[in-house]
């Protein structure tokens, strides 16, 4: 186990596909998941000592293994107890908030950086929003794309009317830790910053965007509960910060999914328990495209950014790769829980990300 800079947990969808870039990449790193498996050392949330065991001597966890509501507290305990830094690939929304919540002094007394969130959602969103904002407010963030200082809070002291983050998805198959993590969610509703706290948002709240001619134009999007209105806030002052999603281009069955997460906001949460995912083929993954679009606007000025690819799988090992080793190559910087917009320059973090996943960047300021 010696020698690795990165341990990857979890040997799932997500998790094999981060192995695989490493290894493409020359990455040195080790693999730990609960199942083991050819060349995967075995740990398990439920016993710290194989944690430690894992995790011993490495400079990033990245935790790959869902859901992400059972396993984020003690694997990122473990990876603080081993001097490393904390990085997972979901965006779900009550995961980071008990994260940032309950973990951040830690995080912070330890000297190390968590970044949950390290995926699709919030990675792109959040660096899309800040990259919006900088354009809105007149600001450039010139340096390279991880921080090495701490960065000013934006908009502070004229905030945003909003900031919001769409996630459209065509042709979408989600994996089986996918549908635990989505199965969680019942019987919650979005949480949205408002005015400076955190507060349930409306349910089956719709909104009208564009995601461009490559995802089929206008459509409408509905309230979803993403990692971004828990992270924007920090970088970012906005009256409203809210997240919504759209899988479907037709207006009949957005209709129907807006009514479907409607009624799972009002189900009991023990419904979760009786939910049985399935694994899709892995064709199916693969064939997914998507856009993340976020929109800011103060007054009568807006600005948008335009994130598309395809393959949400790929895509977000891609991304989590991406933030390990540029963790793990950090020297001194800012410490504690870091949304992606504190940790990276939005602007060449987004265009490095972009060669390294293969994404297609469309601001509305037509700087590229």
């Amino acid at each position: 186990m010696s020698g690795s800079e990165i341990c990857v947990f979890g040997a799932g969808v997500v998790g094999r596909r981060i192995a695989r870039v490493l290894t493409v990449q020359g990455v040195a790193f080790r693999q730990a998941s609960r199942h083991g498996g050819e060349g995967i050392i075995i740990a398990n949330t439920s016993d710290a000592s194989s944690l430690a065991a894992a995790f011993a001597d490495v400079k990033v966890v990245i935790n790959a293994a869902g859901p992400l509501r059972e396993t984020a507290a003690p694997v990122l305990t473990a990876a603080l107890a081993a001097g490393a830094h904390y990085v997972d690939v979901g965006g779900e929304q009550a995961t980071l908030q008990a994260l940032y919540e309950r973990h951040e002094s830690t995080v912070r007394r330890a000297g190390l950086i968590a970044l949950p969130g390290a995926g699709i959602d919030c990675v792109l969103g959040d660096l899309a929003s800040a990259w919006a904002a900088q354009h809105l407010c007149d600001v450039e963030d010139l340096g390279a794309d991880v921080r090495t200082t701490p960065a000013d809070r934006l908009a502070e002291d004229r905030p945003l009317a909003e900031a919001c983050t769409s996630y459209v998805f065509d042709n979408l198959a989600l994996s089986a830790g996918s549908q635990r993590a989505l199965f969680g969610t019942v019987g919650q509703r979005a949480q949205i910053w408002h005015r400076d706290r955190w507060e349930p948002g409306r349910t089956g709240d719709k909104r009208r965007i564009n995601a461009g001619p490559a995802m089929g134009g206008e459509r409408d999007v509905i309230a979803h509960p993403a990692g971004d209105p828990i992270t924007i806030p920090r970088h970012l002052s906005a009256n409203l910060v809210a997240s919504y999603v759209s899988t479907t281009r037709d207006p009949a069955s957005g209709l129907m999914l807006r009514l479907l997460s409607t009624a799972a906001s009002l189900l009991p949460k023990t419904t979760q328990h009786v939910l049985a995912p399935f694994a899709p083929p892995e064709a199916d993954l693969a064939r997914a495209t998507f856009a993340v679009v976020a929109q800011v606007r103060r007054g009568f000025s807006a600005a948008q950014v335009i994130v598309r690819g395809r393959d949400v799988y790929t895509t977000t090992a891609a991304i989590t790769a991406w933030c390990a080793r540029a963790l793990a190559a950090r020297g001194a910087g800012p410490t504690g829980m870091r949304s992606p917009a504190e940790l990276f320059r939005p602007v060449p973090a987004l265009r490095a990300l972009a060669d390294a996943a293969e994404l297609v960047l469309e601001p509305s300021f037509g700087s590229r």
